[in-house]
């Protein structure tokens, strides 16, 4: 199972319960991101749909903002208390 199918399988369990994920941003630093899996999507407004399947578009719960995150550059991801590690696919 590659990272996409893994992260999408986790937030598709998880409901509405808040999601915490950790990934490596392109210039190699860390960033973690809190949601609700049930804001997850296109950003209106901002033109036509990614076409990477690996992205994805989420609204972070302490910032307020949509944020998104490739699920190949994924280094764990936390639902309640349950962590979960990903092996980093080649980007």
């Amino acid at each position: 199972m590659n990272n996409h199918e893994l992260v999408s399988q986790i937030l598709n369990t998880a409901g509405s319960q808040f999601v915490s994920v950790v990934f490596e941003k392109i210039n190699g630093e860390k960033r973690q991101l809190t949601f609700n899996p049930k804001h997850i999507g296109e950003i209106k407004g901002t033109g036509s749909k990614c076409q990477d399947p690996n992205i994805f578009r989420i609204m972070d719960i302490n910032l307020k903002q949509w944020r998104s995150f490739d699920a190949r550059r994924v280094i764990s991801i936390k639902v309640s208390g349950q962590l979960t590690e990903l092996n980093k696919e080649a980007a």
